[in-house]
């Protein structure tokens, strides 16, 4: 049985993959989003990013409920 009150970090993603969920580029999501705080893992430190499809959704959509009040 599934845990439901953790939340889910879902599929792990590249930098193009969130950028084709978002709607923008890969530059903007590693120019713009990471430093506002998106989310995400670095491999190393000179290493891929990699974010977590459920993670990104959750902060996106908690971006959008800040911009509304």
């Amino acid at each position: 049985m599934k845990d439901n009150t953790q939340p889910t970090l879902g599929e792990p993603m590249g930098i193009r993959q969130v950028a084709r969920l978002i709607g923008c580029s890969a530059w903007s999501v590693r120019q713009t989003l990471v430093p506002c705080g998106l989310p995400h893992w670095r491999s190393g430190p000179s290493g891929k990013l990699i974010f977590y499809h459920d993670q990104v959704v959750r902060w996106l959509l908690e971006q959008q409920q800040e911009r509304r009040k």
